[in-house]
């Protein structure tokens, strides 16, 4: 069928390494799409379980207070005031949004912060503020 069986066989060769490249290729894509998708799962994970830790350490902090100074700190959107007058309003100068928490993982030092910001003037569902978490350390380390 063939004369030139040099040729012959060189395009069989070369049919055969194409059909390996794309199945490689497929194969590699899927691996790839695979353990992107478990390595934002873990980071979400970490990050989630990084927050909960923060959550508690001010849980902790507000439990300490007096229920007035937590009434009073609440209304104002604030975590703490520097000031010890509990009855007043705390003035800005004496007041603290945010609370940093400092949290070590396996040897890995994390800094997730809890920030109030205040809504303007009051969210649809009647709440004056909202308490975020933000992780600040290096992201590819979770």
């Amino acid at each position: 069928m063939f004369k030139n069986k040099k040729g012959a066989a060189l395009l069989q060769v070369l049919l055969v390494t194409v059909i390996l490249a794309g199945m490689a290729t497929m194969l590699l894509r899927a691996s790839l799409s695979r353990s992107t998708a478990a390595r934002k799962t873990r980071r979400s994970v970490s990050a989630q379980l990084l927050i909960n830790s923060c959550m508690a350490e001010v849980n902790t902090l507000w439990s300490v207070k007096s229920p007035e100074t937590f009434a009073r700190d609440m209304s104002q959107c604030i975590m703490y005031c520097n000031s010890t007058n509990v009855t007043s309003s705390c003035s800005s100068a004496n007041s603290v949004r945010s609370h940093t928490c400092n949290i070590t993982v396996n040897g890995a030092d994390y800094e997730v912060v809890a920030e109030f910001t205040q809504t303007s003037p009051t969210s649809a569902d009647g709440r004056k503020c909202e308490l975020n978490y933000t992780v600040k350390s290096d992201y590819d380390t979770l």
